[in-house]
């Protein structure tokens, strides 16, 4: 099967991979460079797309002809001059996707795969797995507000990329360093700090989780800032995050804004951590029933049981997703053309800088993607440059489109993209 993208928006850097650094105001094909030829289409299933300022990481996976294990490919483009794209060379084209090679087994870590990618600003973060063996975390790029968690030495860009080490929580913690098993559960990240989910497991079979972070933190978007050093206002190793409230509710899902993180327990109930002069957390703490969080850079969206979705924050560019103005603070749902049913959900959700997408699916009806908010570089794809204030449909926009199936949307720093699969006839 042949898998195929499509993006829209930012383009300055080449990020979009569409073989131009010119805006796309359309969906355009993104292009596959794989050594001898570009492709607009690859035979590997896309996984996940991360987009930071300048530059787009892309996780895909395919099966082993030989030996029937799957298998990872980690792809990059744009922007790669902070090292943010590992081993990109200037001189290459980096207006296409292509294979990152990371020289996992020079450095040690041969048998290990990507298994989950993040980006803030200029930085790119990439999780690697090994059966049995414990998780690493490596970060790539800038190191300006101690995004790569390595701390501030000078020649952190001396290296291919750095390994973000999580020892020195333990310690803080209280917990026996010798056997310890570490394994990444989720990693999000904002503009400029990053939150990390570890799940540790000892040799005694005890386990523990615990919620790491790093980067900028003067908001308090990671938590107690009295250690802070108020000449850097960031950590630039990671912390032991404390969830106030909450010790017998794990955390679920974690999303991240500019200056705000908002956590969702077990329970369905929310932590907001962090800045609120936009709204970006108001009334968040009503919630008792979240099946889902995202946030963009000055607003969150949560998703209720009964699957209707409330949006609180800034709506200069509407990004709120209702008609203009709007008054109240608190979240209000977001005005969908369609009512949410059993039959009709929204089964999938990306939040960009200030834009949202969703993937509506219905039974017996191609899915489709609809979206909303700034939309200064065409990111919506709608062929303006207009801001939309209440929810348009992106996909598919013509007939020609109909045989190609959304199945996964993300959405970066004035990008947007939607992974296509062709249905057959």
């Amino acid at each position: 099967m042949l898998f195929s993208l499509v993006s829209s928006g930012s383009n300055a850097h080449g990020q979009l991979a569409i073989g131009t650094t010119d805006d796309a105001h359309t969906f355009s094909s993104c292009t596959f460079y794989d050594g001898d030829s570009r492709k607009c289409s690859i035979s590997e299933k896309i996984i996940h797309i991360a987009n930071g300022g300048n530059h787009t990481l892309l996780l895909s996976e395919y099966i082993q002809e030989d030996t029937g294990l799957t298998m990872k490919s980690l792809w990059g483009c744009g922007n790669g001059g902070s090292g943010q794209l590992g081993d990109c060379r200037r001189d290459e084209d980096t207006t296409v996707f292509r294979r990152i090679n990371l020289q996992l087994a020079e450095y040690g870590l041969e048998g290990y795969q990507p298994r989950l990618i993040c980006c803030s600003w200029e930085t790119s973060y990439v999780v690697l797995s090994s059966e049995r063996k414990s998780d690493v975390l490596l970060s790539m790029g800038s190191n300006d507000f101690g995004d790569l968690g390595v701390g501030r030495g000078t020649s952190v860009h001396a290296k291919l990329f750095q390994t973000v080490q999580f020892n020195h929580c333990l310690e803080v913690d209280g917990l026996a360093l010798d056997g310890v098993y570490l394994q990444v559960i989720s990693i999000s990240t904002g503009q400029h700090h990053v939150i990390v989910q570890l799940h540790v497991q000892l040799s005694d079979e005890s386990r523990q989780t615990l919620i790491v972070g790093w980067g900028a933190a003067r908001h308090g978007q990671l938590g107690d800032t009295s250690t802070l050093n108020k000449n850097t206002p960031f950590f630039s190793l990671p912390k032991i995050i404390e969830v106030p409230h909450h010790p017998n509710d794990p955390v679920v899902q974690i999303a991240l804004g500019h200056q705000h993180s908002v956590l969702l327990h077990e329970s369905g109930r929310l932590t907001e951590l962090g800045s609120n002069k936009k709204s970006q957390i108001a009334g968040l703490d009503e919630f008792r029933n979240v099946s889902f969080v995202g946030c963009t850079w000055n607003g969150t969206y949560v998703v209720d049981a009964c699957g209707t979705l409330y949006a609180t924050g800034s709506h200069s560019k509407g990004q709120l997703g209702r008609s203009p103005p709007s008054a109240s603070i608190h979240p209000h749902p977001v005005e969908f053309p369609f009512r949410i049913t059993s039959a009709r959900c929204l089964s999938g959700f990306a939040c960009g800088s200030e834009h949202i997408l969703v993937l509506k699916t219905e039974s017996g009806f191609t899915p489709e993607v609809w979206g909303w908010g700034w939309n200064e570089h065409g990111n919506l794809g709608l062929g303006s440059t207009m801001d939309v204030h209440t929810p348009l449909k992106l996909w598919p926009q013509e007939v020609d489109h109909v045989n190609l199936i959304a199945t996964g949307i993300w959405a970066g720093c004035g990008t947007s993209w939607i992974a296509l699969e062709k249905q057959s006839l």
